[in-house]
């Protein structure tokens, strides 16, 4: 799990102080745009990383300098500010990935990343207007899989989780089945691991927040049960998950004076290392 932080955009948490507010990267803006391979050989359709679907992947054999790259290119120029990927292996082939947007004549780079692990990815940045964007992995040892990549702009809840959260350090859905001995001596175990589920509960948030066109589309992305990117505490932990709904649906409800609501989300997520 990587949360990258372009330096101006720290800059701009640390003012706005909402630097370890929980968010939620939930709309990718790319639906509208094409994705297609510009680096390697394709061996799986671009389209594929686009669907927020996690078993079926982009797959590109690297070209003879071991590079691939998958080009998002828009119908016209659009703002973002995050970059997202889940459900890769650019860990297990030993990539180091590149997010880029065309500048009108030449391809710039706003973060780099060489995974050390298969978790979700998200590259967050001061807003970029542009047009074509890039994911490069250069040095790769053999094909590369990507199933998630989403461009847009990140939603940043208006209040902290303070307690009450229990992070998924290792994958927490765990199946076991022991094998235990007439004389009751443990024998060995067949270990099942289908990621994790977490719960969060968010309170105090005020009502125009909750009832903005911005947290009301990922609400109702939320309930239709699509994939989103979830952060806890972005700059102290690492903790990102690429998660779905796991139960009920997000019904906001007031819970507090000077009308402040809450609600409950739980959360089943890729967590695959």
């Amino acid at each position: 799990m990587t949360v990258l932080i372009e330096t101006a955009k720290a800059v701009e948490l640390i003012a706005a102080g909402t630097t370890n507010n929980p968010i939620v990267f939930w709309n990718n803006e790319a639906t509208s745009a094409t994705y297609s391979t510009t680096t390697g050989t394709e061996v799986e359709s671009a389209a594929l990383a686009a669907t927020g679907t996690t078993y079926d992947a982009w797959v590109c054999t690297p070209n003879v300098s071991n590079d691939v790259a998958i080009l998002v290119a828009f119908p016209s120029n659009v703002t973002i500010n995050a970059i997202g990927l889940a459900a890769h292996n650019i860990a297990d082939v030993g990539g180091r990935i590149l997010f880029q947007y065309h500048n009108g004549s030449s391809w710039f780079t706003i973060g780099t990343e060489t995974p050390p692990d298969n978790q979700a990815i998200l590259c967050y940045f001061s807003d970029v207007t542009a047009t074509d964007w890039r994911i490069k992995v250069n040095d790769v040892t053999d094909d590369v899989e990507i199933a998630i990549a989403f461009f847009g702009n990140v939603l940043t809840l208006p209040q902290r989780i303070y307690q009450g959260y229990a992070p998924p350090l290792t994958p927490n859905n765990v199946i076991l089945q022991s094998n235990v001995s007439q004389g009751g001596n443990l024998l060995g175990a067949l270990v099942s691991r289908r990621g994790s589920s977490l719960s969060a509960n968010i309170e105090h948030l005020p009502a125009n927040f909750v009832r903005g066109s911005d947290f009301t589309g990922f609400m109702q992305h939320h309930n239709d049960g699509k994939g989103f990117f979830w952060a806890w505490r972005p700059t102290k932990y690492d903790d990102l998950f690429y998660a779905w709904r796991e139960g009920a649906v997000i019904a906001p409800s007031n819970t507090g004076p000077l009308d402040l609501m809450g609600f409950n989300m739980g959360l089943r997520c890729y967590d695959n290392p």
